[in-house]
């Protein structure tokens, strides 16, 4: 029975070095200690020298055949793992290799015709060309239908030094091509890398399991089992991405039962503590991970779930509502009167109840003219002026950049930003509609500013290269990232925006962006966001540095790389930036120069644009 928690389960596993008897008798005592499945080899162990110098490899399967089990118990509570010695390398002789090759055909084929939950492959060594090509042909291509998980320890000692297992994952899986059937069985070592970001960078990776040898508990004061804080930490960290715990190296006697299961309720109990999702994590966590097209509000009307979804955000229109009193009392202070705001973009009225609220603490009454273009909205607008007695506000259905205003107004106020800032037009909307603002006037928000950082996310990567084709990878997306990791703390300024742009300067724009990798990293493309200014030192923002605390109007932006870039520690990392405009179209063009030289993605707006 799984681990209960909350949003998702923990299943527990337990590894067999070998199987004694029945593999149902094997099944049974599992199931009575309270595991959910079983790790067992799928062949008896092989005599001798191996792998041998001569001959063919015969299939020597550990039960006497398929029967020996039902199709749903294979298939829901048995991992098969191959035999250790199968990772074909350069330093074996060709015989050795071909034996090699046979055997890991075969195995794989007698996996997958047992339907076994998963395939537990050995894992690579350093030079794993021969292991990643022999796979790609016979386990990757189609041949097993079975889901691989490639074991890699933490740390790997390979003669005198201990090598990074995350380095050989790398090599493995780009020898690959990326193959999202190839998955990772995370084997956690007594001894860890030397530092977190290197333990981090495992977050971002297609984990599906984690096994835990027996040997790198700790025993504590009671004579119970327990992790090193370090342990802990990282594994409650990858209890986030929903693996599953193979518990490796119990004791097998019929004695040891009480000591099993001190381990497995140490690691229940430890999965138990998470604290429990906060209501911004429980609306968040549907879209972790997802690919989403930017909003187009100027090309498409938005709909009513969408504007209900922004409006149920608890801290946005609070910081708008304190900005626009703040900007009150300073033209009350300069001796105004009468004063005049416009809000543009109005959608259902958030901004107007905001106006209307600041009005009210202020103690004046606010002339607000609410212009919205979508006609759908406008109704709703209408009525709310009704129902709630707007009796200072005039609706009008019209296009910002169009509309002309009976008179110049005080305060501009708009919520036109996308996850990049200006990448739903805000800039160019606002200059369109500046032309109303008084000289003295105020535009809320005032300025903002986009950011850039490089970030690796293999599922993301890899759901855009599904699509198999250009325009996709040429394409921003709006993404909540989750399995991804970022392998430099450095989050830099891209774009800048001020409002009100008097002289309408030009608002394309160009960005060279260099970043220092401080970690071993493959980098799947950038992750943006932005920090707004509102007016009187108010602001809102997605920016991580400076970020609002519960605010979820926007998530991050997304833009991936044809091809990712490997970077070693220290190297540098040099991107080029392009915002771009015609009289239909606004779109970005983003290119590497640095360590690789990439092609520019998107040029001329080909793949991805934003209508004007």
């Amino acid at each position: 029975m799984p681990v209960c928690g909350v949003p998702d389960n923990l299943y527990v596993g337990r590894d067999y070095e070998s199987i004694t008897g029945d593999v149902r008798q094997v099944l049974k005592t599992a199931s009575s200690e309270k595991f959910d499945f079983v790790v067992v080899s799928l062949v008896k162990p092989h005599e001798g020298e191996v792998p041998p110098s001569k001959g063919k490899y015969q299939l020597q399967p550990s039960t006497d055949s398929d029967l020996a089990l039902d199709s749903k118990t294979w298939s829901s509570a048995v991992v098969g793992k191959l035999s250790p010695w199968i990772d074909l390398s350069a330093t074996m002789t060709p015989a050795q290799q071909d034996y090699c090759r046979q055997a890991l055909e075969q195995e794989l084929g007698w996996g997958s015709h047992l339907g076994v939950y998963g395939i537990l492959l050995p894992s690579p060594g350093a030079n794993c060309e021969l292991y990643a090509a022999a796979l790609g042909r016979i386990g990757l291509s189609g041949i097993c239908t079975t889901q691989l998980m490639i074991r890699i320890p933490l740390l790997k000692d390979e003669g005198s030094q201990q090598v990074d297992g995350w380095s050989s994952w790398n090599r493995m899986r780009l020898l690959c091509d990326q193959n999202t059937r190839l998955q990772v069985s995370l084997e956690l070592t007594a001894d860890l890398p030397s530092t977190d970001m290197e333990l981090q960078r495992w977050l971002a990776e297609p984990v599906r399991s984690v096994i835990i040898p027996a040997d790198i508990f700790l025993t504590n004061k009671q004579g119970f089992p327990v992790l090193s804080k370090r342990h802990k930490t990282f594994l409650m960290q990858l209890f986030r991405n929903k693996v599953q715990v193979i518990l490796q190296g119990l004791p097998e006697s019929s004695s040891a039962d009480a000591d099993t299961e001190k381990y497995l309720h140490y690691i229940a109990r430890l999965f138990q503590s998470r604290a429990p999702p906060t209501p911004q994590e429980q609306f968040e966590q549907p879209y972790h991970d997802y690919l989403q097209a930017p909003l187009q509000p100027l090309q498409d009307n938005l709909e009513s779930q969408t504007y209900e979804t922004f409006e149920k955000d608890p801290v946005k229109y609070v910081q708008y509502e304190q900005a626009v009193y703040r900007c009150i009392q300073d033209k009350l202070a300069a001796g105004k009167k009468d004063l005049v705001a416009i809000v543009v973009g109005a959608g259902r009225g958030p901004l107007v109840t905001a106006v209307r609220s600041a009005g009210s603490r202020a103690g004046v009454s606010i002339s607000i003219w609410a212009v919205e273009k979508n006609p759908n909205a406008v109704v709703t607008l209408k009525h709310r002026a009704i129902l709630e007695n707007w009796n200072n506000v005039e609706v009008v259905a019209e296009d910002m950049r169009y509309w002309d205003a009976p008179r110049k107004a005080d305060m501009l106020v708009s919520e036109l930003l996308g996850s990049f800032g200006d990448n739903e037009l805000s800039p160019e909307c606002i200059d369109g509609a500046q032309r109303f603002l008084a000289k003295d006037g105020v535009s809320i928000p005032s300025k903002y500013i986009s950011y850039l950082t490089p970030v690796t996310t293999h599922k993301l990567w890899n759901d855009v290269k599904n699509y198999n084709d250009l325009a996709h990878f040429e394409t921003a997306y709006v993404v909540k990232f989750h399995q991804a990791f970022h392998p430099t703390t450095e989050i830099k300024s891209c774009f800048e925006f001020s409002h009100p742009n008097w002289e309408l300067s030009s608002n394309d724009r160009y960005a060279e962006i260099e970043f220092t990798s401080e970690v071993d990293a493959l980098v799947h493309g950038f992750a943006g966001y932005f920090h707004c200014d509102l007016y009187g030192g108010l602001s809102v923002s997605i920016n991580p540095d400076s970020y609002s605390e519960g605010m979820f109007s926007w998530f991050p932006i997304y833009f991936p790389l044809r091809t990712p870039v490997v970077l070693k520690q220290g190297e540098k990392l040099k991107s080029h930036w392009w915002r771009c405009s015609n009289d239909r179209k606004v779109w970005y063009e983003w290119a590497v120069s640095d360590p690789v030289t990439q092609p520019v993605q998107n040029p001329g707006g080909r793949s991805y644009s934003v209508g004007k």
